[in-house]
């Protein structure tokens, strides 16, 4: 072995133990701090209501009482949002002033009668008419517009973080010095008779079968191992048991809801449910000719597309 290969191996082992123990402590931290965020956000709107305590919350409210009535309200109104957010169309503006309005405006129908009856906790006996409902409902709305827009300007900063963490983005165009090449870490387990043209990964128990140009083989290694040492500008993962290669996507196809890569060897390679909009704007380029219908069965090499 040359001095260049070990020292290739050993640059690719140290890359490798540096990616996957920052992906497992991002992988630790994103969630919490994605579940947490909309709450976190929302407190302050909540501190700022009970300072101004408007809508006649002051002086009607001892100070306590109205600053533990404008958080838990807050925070309920970015459960609520949260839940519009989901429930109205994606658009490609996610952080527009109509996108937010739609939301402060859709949310707002149930912590209305959330307000309500918190109302008639505090003030024992107050009842509200249809008529007064509807008042209260142009109030609510304004302050979900307060919460909507401070969890939405805090969500660019998060995302942009993820952004730049993900292993799985498309490369910037023009920021490509050195071509990438497949690591010898994997190469290096191949059978010489398939090939260094790596088509796709496909997880088979707590294996790996490498489909390559040439053919394929089984390594010992796992899915989120490979892909913590594959350079993202070769290929992405697009399924919890696939990674392909960007090279080796010849078109996308489509049935119903499902999405499904159509490989240079005639591979259907089915898309997750989770990768599927990361996977539409990296391989835009490739075109789309519809549904795979019986071709999926009749491409030999291909595996079955069941289940995304």
């Amino acid at each position: 072995m040359s001095v260049a290969s070990t020292s290739q191996d050993f640059a690719n082992s140290f890359r490798f133990f540096a990616k996957v123990g920052s992906m497992q402590f991002t992988k630790r931290q994103r969630p919490s701090w994605e579940r947490c965020r909309p709450f976190l956000a929302a407190i302050p709107v909540g501190v700022l209501l009970g300072f101004l305590g408007p809508f006649g919350s002051y002086p009607a409210f001892p100070t306590a009482t109205r600053y533990a009535f404008w958080l838990g309200l807050t925070a309920a109104g970015a459960a609520a949002a949260i839940a519009a957010n989901a429930i109205l169309p994606l658009t490609r503006v996610r952080t527009g002033a109509i996108r937010i309005g739609a939301v402060a405006l859709v949310s707002a129908l149930p912590m209305t009668f959330v307000v309500a009856w918190t109302m008639s906790l505090v003030q024992p006996g107050r009842i509200y008419t249809p008529q007064q409902l509807l008042g209260l409902f142009w109030g609510v709305a304004a302050v979900q517009l307060l919460v909507v827009y401070a969890t939405t300007i805090s969500a660019p900063m998060s995302e942009g973080a993820e952004a730049a963490d993900d292993p799985q983005a498309p490369p910037e165009s023009g920021t490509a010095a050195i071509p990438a090449a497949f690591p010898s870490a994997i190469l290096g387990r191949l059978p010489p008779g398939i090939g260094s043209d790596i088509i796709a990964l496909e997880t088979e128990d707590h294996y790996l079968r490498v489909h390559a140009a040439g053919g394929s083989a089984l390594i010992l290694m796992r899915m989120a191992d490979a892909v913590a040492l594959l350079d993202p500008q070769l290929g992405a993962q697009v399924h919890r048991r696939w990674w392909v290669a960007q090279a080796a996507v010849a078109a996308v196809r489509t049935e119903g809801q499902k999405l499904y890569l159509c490989l240079i060897d005639n591979r259907l390679v089915p898309v997750g449910r989770t990768f599927s909009a990361a996977v539409r704007a990296r391989f835009a380029h490739a075109r789309n000719i519809g549904r795979p219908g019986q071709q999926a069965s009749a491409a030999g090499k291909g595996p079955s597309v069941s289940g995304a």
